[in-house]
């Protein structure tokens, strides 16, 4: 985990040796406020700090507080007039402009502009700190400019901002018990993710209410989280209950799965061994991608982390890329952790055309995402599915981005046995199960065999239908209900056939298999008549 002296220590490089512009990127006032007041202490230089409804401050090193120096200077013009007027004087000083981009598409965007071309030629010893949320510099200073980004809390300054709530709280509302040292880390650990302020603000209320703070408070503490991480409407907290048990076949992508388990292990490292970076899953429909990346969590005892590439893109200049550096800032802070990416070639869809099309937005969310998924160094294992490969950009494919692509297929004879048992227990219950197996109303290897070419889903859904049938004439569940709903289902296979045969065959020399078992061939009815989308009948592996 990076210490938050790593920032401390580049931001006092920055301002002892006069760095002209410096772009401090966090949605976190009091670290920011912290971090350049401690770099300009040790620079001795003063610090002042202008916002638009304040004005200038000068901050008090002796009285550790704000006073005001121009309250009428509100107006971000004449706050960067006053800053050049004084680099002029030859003061000493650091300015921190807070959210000036929102005026870069306003009428005063050219004088601004002006202005800031101004303060890197002036030889003065002053930094202009610009404190904003977003990476949004207009393009003729960036050069100009150096980018300073605050990731979100590490374990260690949670750990003070328990130790702060604590102090603050527990005379004043009479707290039956501090929190215990021991317990200070399970805590943090439980509120990685959150910022300073929102950490702090759960602590609060957590130990107001429970009049206590310790480890039983652990649940609680992970329930808000997971409320503060969902408004963000990017990110989405699993708690996931299905294991490698749930999902039938896919044998050599589990194997797979357990040994890359073990690159979690403390001794990993020491050995050689270098966190698993993660896996993409490509393959039908309905066979079991999405249940695969859950089950990872719940066996790994790891969060899931749900991303949603298309909740990513904003409206406004430069937030679809804060919005998915901040997705991927909070996958890593409650590292270890799953990042699970749904159907990726949907949220990418339009990369090759971005530049046309959307002002490259998709092409650069889309390089942001390659780029930390190959040097990224905290524990985030990506789980990403598809099913459209001719969707997916070539470069998502290339090795080094995954630790390995498996193909999903339709399962084979064992894998659907092991499906139709395991959703027939589940619904049924293991007692029920086993009673009208011994009676003779469910037949498992006749199921087996009338769903060739079924995939999990829909052999799901044929369960579910002849259930609905029995239930409505309030009776048992019989093998005449399940033949019924399995002749009435009309399977992806016969729909898309050559598209799956052709996908095999890509597969074959571009990805793995998930499984061992062999897999029946899909019978093409050439008389079949039924209608075809384009989509269902053209497909980029046959050239």
């Amino acid at each position: 985990m990076v210490m938050e002296s790593t920032y401390q220590d580049d931001m006092n490089r920055k301002i002892q040796s006069n760095y002209p512009i410096v772009l401090l990127v966090s949605y976190e006032w009091r670290r920011a406020e912290g971090i350049v007041i401690k770099a300009s202490k040790s620079a001795n230089k003063d610090v002042y700090w202008w916002t638009n409804t304040s004005g200038v401050r000068k901050w008090d090193m002796d009285e550790r507080e704000w006073g005001v120096v121009e309250e009428g200077l509100k107006d971000p013009v004449e706050a960067l007039e006053w800053f050049i007027k004084e680099i002029m004087d030859e003061n000493r000083m650091s300015f921190v402009m807070e959210d000036l981009h929102q005026y870069y598409d306003s009428p005063q965007k050219r004088q601004i502009i002006s202005l800031l071309k101004r303060v890197p030629r002036i030889d003065a010893e002053r930094t202009l700190v610009l404190f904003q949320h977003s990476r949004r510099i207009p393009p003729e200073i960036e050069k100009e400019v150096y980018v300073m980004e605050i990731p979100l809390p590490n374990r260690g300054i949670i750990e003070s901002v328990i130790k702060e709530v604590v102090e603050s709280v527990y005379e004043e509302y009479e707290i039956d018990e501090r929190a215990p040292l021991d317990d200070r880390k399970y805590l943090a650990e439980a509120a990685l993710g959150l910022t300073e302020m929102e950490a702090k603000y759960t602590f609060m209320e957590i130990a107001t209410s429970e009049k206590r703070l310790t480890k039983k408070e652990i649940p609680k503490i992970v329930q808000r989280k997971e409320q503060i991480i969902k408004k963000s409407g990017i990110l989405e907290y699993f708690h996931p209950k299905e294991g490698f048990k749930d999902v039938g076949g896919l044998n050599n992508l589990k194997k797979w799965l357990k040994v890359r388990q073990k690159g979690f292990d403390p001794g990993a490292n020491d050995f050689g061994v270098s966190s698993p970076k993660g896996v993409l899953l490509l393959g039908v429909q309905g066979c079991g991608k999405s249940l695969v990346a859950k089950a990872i969590s719940s066996e790994w005892n790891l969060p899931l982390l749900k991303l949603d590439v298309g909740r990513v893109f904003g409206g406004i200049v430069g937030e679809s890329e804060s919005n998915i550096r901040k997705a991927l800032s909070i996958a890593e802070a409650v590292s270890p952790s799953i990042l699970w990416i749904d159907e990726i070639e949907k949220g990418l869809s339009g990369v090759e055309s971005s530049g046309a099309t959307d002002s490259g937005t998709t092409s650069r969310v889309f390089g942001t995402i390659l780029t930390w998924m190959q040097e990224k160094e905290k524990p985030v294992f990506v789980v990403a599915t598809a099913n459209n490969i001719e969707a997916l950009p070539p470069e998502l494919l290339r090795k080094g981005r995954f630790d390995e692509i498996f193909f999903v297929d339709l399962p084979g004879e064992k894998s659907r046995k092991e499906i139709w048992e395991i959703h027939l227990k589940k619904r049924l219950g293991d007692e029920r199960f086993k009673e009208l197996v011994e009676k003779g109303d469910i037949h498992i290897d006749q199921l087996v065999k009338m769903t060739s070419g079924f995939s999990g889903a829909e052999i799901e859904e044929a369960l579910n239908e002849a259930l609905y049938s029995a239930y409505y004439v309030d009776r048992e569940l019989t093998m005449a209900d399940l033949k019924t709903a399995i002749k009435s289902t009309y399977p992806l296979s016969k729909i898309m056939g050559e598209v799956i045969m052709n996908l095999r065959k890509w597969a074959e020399v571009r990805a793995r298999r998930a499984t061992d078992e062999r897999v029946e061939d899909i019978k093409i009815d050439k008389k079949d008549k039924v209608p075809r989308l384009k989509k269902e009948v053209t497909n980029p592996f046959i050239d």
